[in-house]
């Protein structure tokens, strides 16, 4: 029997490139192109940019790692030059796998020119990856994008984290937006989750105490999330004579807060103890004039007994 005749190095790196897609022999295809060194790049770069995008990404991301790895920092920016979105929504969202592995092999080669093209790629779709490759930088210049997609689901902690990692780009943009100067909007209908992470960053990073009368208005939003964030803020920054009105609002709102936010007001209220108890005591004898009773599954009643104390308990003693 004849045996075949022995594989050219360029049949070697075909057949192999073949076999990322297998998921028993994938992974050692993939070392072994790694192993083939720059006659690889080639046959790599056709299968990522030639290749038609699949439902399936762990061969592109196979690919795309092993690029990274060989230094072909060319081709990873090309990709995301030449990049269109899928029609198909199932290959669209696999894809994006394949972009946050470009994203984050392109780490390793920080310059001005990947900065660029990560922050082009992520405007026009946003990844994980994309995100956390631009937080590397902490560039001004990413500010606007990252505060734009606080509204999206699988990018926000991502890209708050990035955020956290530039306070005072963070303190200037989102006074300039709750100013209505940035083309960003806080208030409108879909825009809740962008407004509280926000305010989140913005109790985080502290604010000038000039800037309290552009947040003030925020405590009286029907969200009870950004009420205690503009409240953590005002209680740091408002005048000690208006502590007394931010409490007030705090506590009106307590009945809406989810198990996170109730321990949260805790703290903050317990930070400003004297001022709370004043205001609770005078909440609390109001809902006991109306005949109101204490009702342990809300979160008003468990604060307003929290704060009190020992007062709670014996004015509930006399009404009974």
């Amino acid at each position: 029997m004849t045996k075949p005749p022995p594989e050219t190095p360029e049949q070697e790196v075909e057949r192999l490139i073949g076999e990322l897609d297998s998921l028993q022999d994938g992974g050692m295809a993939a070392d072994m192109l790694a192993a083939c060194g720059m006659r690889a790049v080639p046959y790599l770069a056709d299968f990522l940019l030639k290749g038609s995008p699949r439902v399936i990404s762990l061969p592109r991301c196979r690919a795309v790692h092993i690029l990274g790895d060989l230094g072909a920092r060319p081709v990873l920016i090309a990709y995301f030059r030449q990049y269109t979105h899928p029609a198909d929504p199932t290959v669209l969202f696999a894809e994006d796998a394949v972009r946050s592995a470009v994203a984050q092999e392109l780490t390793r080669y920080p310059s001005s020119e990947v900065f660029r093209v990560l922050l082009d790629a992520a405007w026009q779709r946003v990844t994980g990856g994309l995100v956390l490759a631009l937080g590397e930088y902490r560039r001004p210049e990413s500010v606007p994008l990252l505060f734009h997609i606080l509204e999206d689901d699988l990018c926000r902690e991502d890209a708050m984290n990035c955020l956290r990692k530039m306070p005072d780009a963070v303190r200037q943009f989102g006074i300039l937006t709750i100013r209505g100067a940035t083309g960003i909007t806080l208030d409108g209908p879909s825009d809740t989750y962008r407004r509280r992470a926000t305010f989140q960053l913005l109790s985080e990073v502290g604010v000038a105490r000039d800037d309290w009368p552009d947040l003030r208005r925020y405590l009286s939003v029907d969200d009870p999330a950004t009420v205690l964030a503009a409240a953590k803020i005002g209680l740091c920054i408002a005048c000690e004579s208006e502590q007394p009105q931010i409490i007030a609002i705090l506590l009106k709102v307590a009945a809406k807060f989810n198990f996170v936010e109730e321990g949260e007001a805790e703290e903050l209220l317990d930070a400003h103890l004297e001022t709370t108890r004043t205001v609770a005591r005078q909440m609390l004898t109001e809902k006991q004039a109306s005949g109101e009773k204490p009702r342990w599954s809300s979160p008003f009643w468990r604060i307003l007994h929290h704060t009190l104390g020992e007062v709670f308990e014996t004015r509930q003693a006399r009404v009974s």
